[in-house]
């Protein structure tokens, strides 16, 4: 086959329907990955700077023994920036005052990301400095220094060391965040540590190096390194530190990633249905090429040539698309974003080409070998040959979306659920498109223009089925996405309201929770719970010792080691006669007032751990030895802002020790000066300020949300790609249809009337598919990957009833309306 017979019979193919939707959907797939993908880069350094500025690095190592010699010398000399830090609770003596500190002892180089804080005066205006103390010098913390009552320039005294006040810490990336911490934060510099003398054979301290550099550079370090750390040693980053941030982080990735790839599954889809309707038309100039003489290799030829034009073009616009698109994006979001963005890679790029050439094979493979299989007997007999090939062609649909769905999200186990969910859903409105097809046939009785409308969708079954599948396949993924953008993510908004709370006060000895909770009401507050705490180990289950060596679990996380592993630290542990109300049980029954010993456990605790109903767990506090059976399994609203607690008691078991007091709490703004008195008036008390966290997230809800509109925006245009190929599939029929019927004399007045039927039918039984498969997407979404409450909304597939019917009908009448013009003779001749 002459290349340039090729080209000519592209560009006169260019100028019908199926051909150009099926460059503009390819086109559509590969500028939604391109975009998508390099906005994705965007976002999620932008998502990662505002959680490592928590971390005050990219990578922390954490260890509470010392490292190997070697191990250290080989990170110093890592290319990577690094700070060194050590951390260790001790007395800070100014005058006759003495009070508990939690010190860190930073060098040069900290922090590595966010931003330290500090003022002239204790909870003094703040003002934002690029580097720690200064050797000699110590920053304290307001509350640490007016429990002291050191003023600045005053000498603390910490150990053998007299270090000069030099600044009051107001804030500092990843100090002061521990809920129950048991001291408020002093910082130091670590050239005074050896002057000190305060770390001693058997001292409790924690060495940090902190790492800041590109994700690859970051992975190699800490392959490198991973197995020569000492027990309880460990690399951690924000997703890692089972902080909210953190989970907040992860939950965005979630939305953009599946609301993007909804998108992209659209556009696949109508690449497969104008492919289908592409060959389907030349079926007759197979016929007539091989007639003529033509071979087998010709015709393949020609019509892969024609495929490989078609990919290249749509592909090439959606570079060009995808390219301007991301410009467009940084331009309108760039003041939500790193000032630094991360240089272009070609990874968007080859992606969106993969895609893009993936969904082209795959689902013109099987239209292709039809064609191929047409026998040159055609040109005489209509309907002689052309079949085949069906299953082959099913199997690479299936591989296709399997593929396109791994190479998007890069994660097996999110590509085998949303594939099997797409495979499940197309399955389904399958089989109801089928019986509601049948159940329609048993209408024609009713007559007129219904009988009309029925009828053309029996007689052409197989295409009205594969119309009513697209259809409602577009509108369900239009839906999800819709949900997403304004259901989910309002939930997400919901657990984080404006008067959420944004201070937890510890450290609350039992004489002074009343006067606790007057001072909170006097100031227009109101706290949660108290709840008591004390800190014990576990230190086995059903009489089995536990081996230490994991620190405190991650929620929900699966161990890393095989064996009945315990936890290397002591557990905050609490008690209370009711369920605490951001808890849910899901295993078991709350015991009842003046119950016996009981024990809950949060459900991720217990799956790491193999903790059953019924075990008996055996704890140690100080010297004293108890145990208490696992009556209930809870789940735990980890956002809520709210105390919680692995492991809650009844309190028969831990009434009688002794144990500090917990709470969180909103204050207002102009509310907070009054903190200063409370502090005064309970000096032992420790506030944490979560104000940051709660700025970080609803910033991380707002951004989701603006980048949820640009992919509706995606979506909506590959959903009216397919209802346009799935209009111009039956073209050819109907076009036939309708010059017979007004040949015999129907009016144009009751074909409109039949062809509106016809696609209102369609179209709301696609609607009420669609919404009622959304529900039930909607509740996996909520429960299996998002980690929402569930709240579905039922009334949503009758409205999904109504818009489906007229967002069918009226585009598929205004693409037909032209054929109800012509003469039938004409229409006949096409």
């Amino acid at each position: 086959m002459r290349p340039e017979l090729v080209w000519r019979f592209f560009w006169r193919e260019l100028k019908r329907m199926d051909v150009l939707i099926m460059v503009l959907a390819i086109a559509l797939a590969v500028a939604s990955v391109v975009s998508l993908a390099r906005f994705a880069e965007v976002l999620n350094q932008a998502f990662d700077r505002k959680g490592a500025s928590f971390l005050a690095a990219d990578l922390v190592l954490r260890s509470s023994q010392p490292l190997d010699q070697a191990v250290e010398k080989a990170i110093q000399a890592s290319p990577l920036d690094k700070s060194h830090q050590t951390r260790f609770t001790t007395m800070l003596i100014h005058g006759d005052a003495m009070q508990l500190a939690a010190v860190a002892a930073v060098d040069a180089h900290y922090p590595l990301r966010g931003q330290l804080k500090v003022a002239d005066s204790p909870f003094g205006t703040k003002v934002v400095t690029g580097h720690g103390p200064g050797a000699g010098s110590i920053w304290l913390d307001s509350r640490l220094a007016q429990a002291l009552g050191a003023k600045l320039g005053d000498k603390v005294e910490l150990g053998y060391a007299s270090l000069k006040v030099e600044r009051f810490l107001i804030e500092a990336p990843d100090l002061g965040l521990n809920l129950f911490a048991t001291a408020p934060p002093a910082l130091m510099n670590e050239a005074d540590l050896a002057a000190t003398k305060v770390i001693q054979p058997g001292s409790r301290v924690g060495w940090r190096w902190l790492f800041r550099g590109d994700a690859k550079a970051l992975k190699q370090l800490e392959a490198r390194f991973k197995d020569q750390l000492p027990p309880g040693a460990e690399f951690t980053d924000i997703h890692r530190s089972n902080s909210p941030i953190g989970t907040a982080l992860d939950r965005a990735r979630r939305f953009l990633l599946l609301s993007s790839l909804l998108g992209v599954l659209l556009a696949a889809v109508a690449i497969g249905v104008a492919a289908r309707r592409f060959c389907d038309a030349h079926v007759e100039t197979v016929a007539l090429i091989k007639a003529l003489g033509g071979s087998r290799n010709k015709v393949v030829a020609l019509f892969a040539g024609q495929m490989g034009l078609v990919l290249v073009l749509g592909s090439l616009l959606g570079l060009a698309l995808g390219l301007g698109l991301v410009q467009g994006l940084l331009a309108q979001y760039g003041a939500l974003l790193p000032a630094e963005l991360p240089p272009p890679t070609a990874e968007p790029l080859w992606l969106g080409m993969a895609v893009g050439a993936l969904c082209t094979a795959a689902f013109a493979a099987w239209p292709l070998w039809r064609l191929l299989k047409v026998p040159p007997i055609r040109v005489w007999r209509e309907g002689e040959g052309g079949d085949g090939g069906g299953r082959t062609h099913y199997l690479l649909v299936l591989a296709a979306l399997f593929g396109v769905i791994y190479l998007f999200t890069g994660d097996l186990n999110l590509t085998w659920a949303v594939g099997a969910g797409v495979g499940a859903a197309a399955l389904a409105v399958g089989l109801c498109s089928y019986v509601l097809l049948r159940l329609l046939g048993r209408t024609r009785s009713i007559g007129g223009a219904w009988r009309l409308a029925v009828a053309g969708l029996q007689r052409r079954r197989g295409a009205s089925l594969v119309q009513l599948g697209s259809f409602t396949l577009a509108l369900m993924l239009m839906l999800l996405v819709q949900l997403i953008q304004h259901d989910l993510l309002a939930d997400w908004q919901k657990s984080l309201p404006d008067d959420a709370p944004n201070y937890f006060v510890v450290n609350v000895a039992p004489d002074e929770v009343a006067p606790v909770k007057a001072f909170l009401a006097g100031h227009g507050s109101s706290a949660s719970d108290l709840y008591p705490v004390v800190r014990a180990r576990l230190t086995a289950i059903n009489g089995e010792a536990l081996r230490q060596g994991d620190e405190e679990p991650a929620q929900g996380k699966a161990p890393q080691r095989g064996g009945r592993v315990g936890i290397d630290r002591e557990l905050n542990l609490t008690w209370r006669t009711d369920l605490p109300p951001q808890n849910k049980l899901v295993q078991g029954s709350w015991w009842q007032a003046g119950g016996g010993k009981a024990v809950s456990v949060e459900e991720g605790v217990a799956k790491r751990l193999g903790i059953k109903l019924g075990d008996e767990l055996a704890f140690r506090l100080g010297g004293e030895d108890f145990s208490a059976p696992v009556t209930s399994i809870r789940k735990v609203d980890w956002q809520s802002m709210q105390p919680n607690f692995f492991m809650i008691f009844s309190p028969a078991v831990l009434k009688d020790f002794p144990a500090s007091y917990i709470a969180s709490f909103h204050l207002a703004d102009d509310q907070r000066p009054a903190l200063g008195t409370l502090l005064r008036d309970h000096p032992t008390l420790t506030l944490i300020d979560v104000d940051a966290i709660l700025g970080q997230i609803r910033s991380l809800i707002n951004q989701v949300a603006l980048a949820l509109r640009f992919v509706w925006l995606l979506v909506s245009a590959a959903a009216l790609l397919v209802l346009l190929a799935a209009v111009q599939a039956s073209l050819d029929e109907r076009r036939r249809d309708l010059g017979v019927l007004r040949t015999l004399g129907a009016s144009n007045r009751s074909l409109r009337q039949a062809l509106g039927l016809e696609f209102l039918l369609l179209g709301g039984l696609a609607g009420l598919m669609a919404g009622l498969c959304s529900q039930l997407s909607l509740y996996l979404l909520q429960t299996r990957v998002l980690d929402l409450p569930v709240n579905l909304h039922w009334p949503l597939s009758l409205l999904a009833l109504v818009g489906g019917a007229l967002g069918v009908a009226i585009p598929a009448l205004l693409r037909l309306w032209p054929l109800l013009r012509r003469a039938p003779l004409r229409l006949i001749r096409s």
